[in-house]
């Protein structure tokens, strides 16, 4: 038992001093490194970025097409010719050599507006990659203050086990002193050593918990899993919150209404350039273009050179496509409608969240008060109890009981203040206030 004993303090001990040289970490600090090194909000960020180029003038349609081209042409041929007065010519390697080269620009003067109407998709989508990310992110800081404030909590477990202990230990001595006295019984010593025992194996578990705890949020922030840190178990509240203020700004600035609205302007962006295909095309060219050629004797000219500056204005209408313009448009009006539908049911959704959310809120507004007035009574109950045992007045099931009932009541205390702010944080996030 006297083995058991310095094992555990020892062990205590280390642990104490490894906690005190870690460097503290704030949520505030979790969430800015989660940020940056997350690794789906880092796949987020360049999916934003992959929007912007989208929609760069490059991709806009509105630049012209340019080419160059250049050719050389070499034969070498056996010609036998007949001219009119019937004379015959045989020429034997008839050499041709023809060179040319040139410079073309084409564009697009006029699409039926499908150009511009795909211009304005390209910067909505890039609106709607950027509400995605910021809904990726809200996700992120969400599993961040969840995965934060368990390790908080089981940090303080951990606090509260080591309280028990102590309080263990010195039951313990008390139990010896008064054996050695003639004042106790062998049994209450061994009961005593027991509990000790007891609560230095739940100590032993608490804390590997409270190492997989801080693994998980390493792996969360994005960065190396053994890196080691303090947690703050200190809790700021917010003011309270007014429902009807809640339900206002969620309607306006919530990101999940917001990308439904969003997908509704896709929509009729899509039956507006599914309608442009009606319209004609006008096609603009310019050209400059130089050729040379060598022929045998047997041609006409034995050297030809052009060059020169050409231009070309060209008209298309596709006056009928087998129906498959109607048909995209008659899709895509359906589409939008059911993103209208789809956003009427996300906002009666959305209102019953925030109402669930607020009456979760409340309900630990008061879980928390009562579980601190709980602490109340159960410490004044347990310092009662420590003086009755010193005065043998109280039996050891009673101070065991005491004890277990003020290490619950601190657990639940924790649990109640960190479910707070998680309540807190989730009403934040319907609101569309979570990373302002």
């Amino acid at each position: 038992m006297r083995n058991f004993n310095t094992i555990t303090v020892i062990f205590l001990g280390l642990v104490g001093l490894k906690t005190a040289a870690q460097k503290t970490l704030t949520v505030r600090e979790a969430i800015e490194i989660a940020i940056e090194s997350n690794y789906d909000v880092r796949i987020a960020k360049n999916d934003t970025e992959i929007s912007k180029i989208e929609k760069g003038l490059l991709n806009s349609g509105y630049l012209p097409s340019v080419s160059a081209s250049g050719n050389v042409n070499y034969s070498d041929e056996v010609q036998s010719v007949v001219f009119s007065d019937g004379s015959l010519t045989e020429v034997d390697n008839a050499i041709t050599e023809s060179y040319s080269a040139g410079i073309t620009a084409d564009y697009t003067i006029f699409d039926g507006l499908e150009r511009k109407f795909n211009s304005k998709k390209n910067t909505e989508n890039l609106n709607y990659t950027k509400l995605q990310e910021r809904q990726l992110i809200e996700n992120t800081v969400i599993s961040i203050y969840e995965t934060y404030y368990n390790v908080a909590y089981q940090a303080q477990v951990v606090d509260n086990l080591l309280l028990t202990i102590e309080n263990s230990i010195d039951r313990l001595e008390r139990t010896k002193r008064k054996l050695k006295y003639g004042q106790g019984t062998k049994l209450d010593q061994l009961n005593a050593q027991v509990d000790l025992n007891n609560d230095s194996i739940s100590y032993a578990s608490a804390y590997k918990d409270l190492k997989n705890a801080k693994r998980n949020l390493n792996l969360l922030l994005g960065r190396e899993v053994t890196v080691p840190f303090k947690i703050d178990t200190v809790v700021i509240f917010s003011e309270p919150f007014d429902e009807n203020d809640i339900l206002q700004s969620a309607e306006e600035n919530n990101v999940s209404a917001l990308l439904n609205k969003q997908n509704i302007l896709l929509s009729e962006l899509d039956i507006k350039i599914n309608k442009a295909k009606y319209l004609p095309k006008i096609n603009g060219s310019a050209s400059y273009e130089w050729n040379e050629s060598l022929n045998p004797v047997t041609s006409f000219a034995l050297e030809n050179e052009t060059y020169g500056l050409n231009l070309g204005l060209g008209l298309s209408w596709n006056l009928f496509d087998s129906g498959k313009t109607q048909t995209n448009i008659k899709t895509s009006k359906i589409t939008k409608a059911n993103r209208e539908i789809e956003l009427y049911r996300a906002k009666e959704e959305l209102k019953t969240e925030i109402y669930n959310a607020y009456e979760d809120y409340m309900n630990k507004q008061f879980t928390l008060k009562a579980e601190d007035n709980n602490v109340l009574t159960n410490r004044l109950n347990f310092s009662r109890i420590q003086k009755q045992a010193s005065l043998a007045q109280v039996s050891a099931v009673e101070f065991r009981q005491a004890q277990i009932n003020l290490f619950n009541a601190l657990n639940n205390l924790a649990k109640a203040k960190y479910d707070l702010k998680i309540a807190e944080i989730n009403l934040l996030q319907l609101a569309g206030k979570l990373i302002q």
